[in-house]
């Protein structure tokens, strides 16, 4: 059995008419501990950008995981934001030098398309992603994996 606890930090790039507006991450994508008894085909987490997670395959939840959080600033205040996807993000994962295997990470969308900002011109947006494993000789080596992805993010308001 290997036990195996992966993170990915998103930082946003915003297209906007306000190029002031920025993305704070309050928390990354998190896919909790995962189990993974063998590695003999795909298998996959996917964690939802409300907060559902399914898996498929021979994938174990042991900790649940979560989306990531980001807080979107600098916008005016009470005013509906219209969000789309510019590019999907896809992180592919290996440890350099190591006899784990390799898998993928590909980032899930938005929870909404569409927000309204608060009083102070912010409003929260979560981001789900989906873990997926690649079928090899090799199994995954226990510990904690973490990485950085950019995703790009154009805002009409």
């Amino acid at each position: 059995m290997h036990l195996l606890s992966y993170a990915v930090a998103v930082s946003v790039l915003i297209y906007s008419p306000n190029y002031l507006a920025k993305s704070i991450e309050q928390q990354s994508l998190d896919f909790g501990t995962l189990v993974i008894p063998s590695n003999t085909n795909t298998s996959s987490v996917i964690i939802k950008a409300d907060g559902d997670i399914n898996t498929l395959g021979n994938i174990y939840v042991l900790e649940k995981g979560r989306p990531a959080e980001l807080l979107l600033t600098d916008f005016p205040a009470n005013t509906s934001l219209t969000m789309n996807l510019v590019n999907t993000a896809t992180v592919q994962h290996n440890t350099q030098g190591s006899s784990s295997a390799e898998f993928e990470v590909r980032l899930n969308g938005l929870s909404n398309k569409s927000v309204t900002t608060d009083d102070f011109g912010e409003a929260k947006v979560f981001i789900g992603g989906t873990l997926i494993t690649k079928p090899s000789s090799k199994s995954y080596s226990d510990g904690d994996y973490s990485s950085t992805t950019n995703l790009e993010i154009s805002i009409d308001y």
